[in-house]
């Protein structure tokens, strides 16, 4: 059990059978080209390391033969996507990534259309606030707005955290049909993060019932020790539910009865605002 950043905000460790399913699957597809999935399968090697790496351990996280590691990496460093200590030899993510997070956020009418809300929010709670969507049986986040009151870590942009320990994740969980939030909870990988982390399936599902029949849910220090967070859903025009944000605090200055009856309604009011404001979007 782990509390750390890289581990919690991870990549795919839940729902890893699916993922491999799914990748065997598209490898059947006759368009399906192989050799961009394996370049890509080096860079989703470095994810959640804050370290470089050297070849033997790209070899081991793609499972690619040392010869085609090589060649990827070498254009991929060629390409300017990574970079080679030229004394170590060990390679890391360069520069030229956040070109792709600027395209999609760029791109992203939702994160647009929420960014007001979401400043607004963090300017009434004095919080970190976050705005997440939904990956598999994850969320990750792809706004943060951090507090202005502690030093609370809080998930970078692209960060991943399980759906079912996270308020956004339930959130997101209560607005869908109750046979798709089983379905993504019978996905999950229910390993603990936190001593604090609920795991049991009866019990998850009745924290997204919960969350269902009051609108907002919360967890307390079930993905980093010392955190709580209260998350709320946000819907398209047609009532589906397309995101979720949340705020979250240090227990050291809220109790958990206080942080709902303080910021509970600021994630609803929010969250309400943002599906409004998606209601008379004409590009979303």
């Amino acid at each position: 059990m782990t509390n750390s950043l890289s581990s919690i905000y991870h990549n795919d460790e839940n729902g890893h059978g699916d993922a491999q399913a799914d990748l065997q699957a598209a490898q059947q597809d006759a368009l399906f080209v192989g050799s961009v999935e394996k370049a890509l399968r080096v860079l989703q090697a470095f994810r959640g390391d804050k370290s470089a790496l050297s070849l033997t351990d790209i070899i081991e996280r793609t499972g690619l033969g040392k010869s085609a590691a090589q060649r990827f990496c070498h254009t991929l460093v060629a390409l300017g996507y990574l970079e080679r200590n030229p004394q170590t030899r060990q390679l890391k993510p360069a520069a030229k990534l956040l070109e792709f997070s600027f395209s999609f956020l760029a791109s992203n009418a939702l994160s647009s259309y929420a960014a007001p809300f979401l400043l607004a929010a963090r300017e009434e709670s004095g919080e970190a606030v976050n705005l997440a969507l939904p990956h598999g049986c994850d969320v990750i986040y792809v706004t943060r707005l951090a507090s202005s009151n502690s030093h609370m870590i809080n998930p970078p942009i692209g960060g991943r955290a399980p759906m079912f320990c996270t308020s956004s994740g339930r959130a997101y969980l209560s607005a869908l049909p109750l046979d798709e939030a089983k379905a993504i909870i019978d996905k999950s990988n229910l390993s603990p993060i936190t001593e604090h982390t609920n795991t049991d399936r009866d019990t998850i599902l009745r924290l997204i019932e919960q969350a269902r029949r009051d609108g907002y849910a919360s967890a307390v220090q079930e993905c980093i020790i010392g955190e709580l967070t209260v998350g709320a859903p946000i819907l398209d025009k047609s009532g589906h539910v397309v995101a979720a944000m949340n705020i979250c605090v240090h227990g050291r200055a809220w109790s958990e009865t206080e942080m709902k009856e303080k910021f509970a309604p600021i994630v609803m009011k929010t969250a309400n605002n943002i599906t409004q404001a998606l209601a008379t979007a004409p590009d979303f």
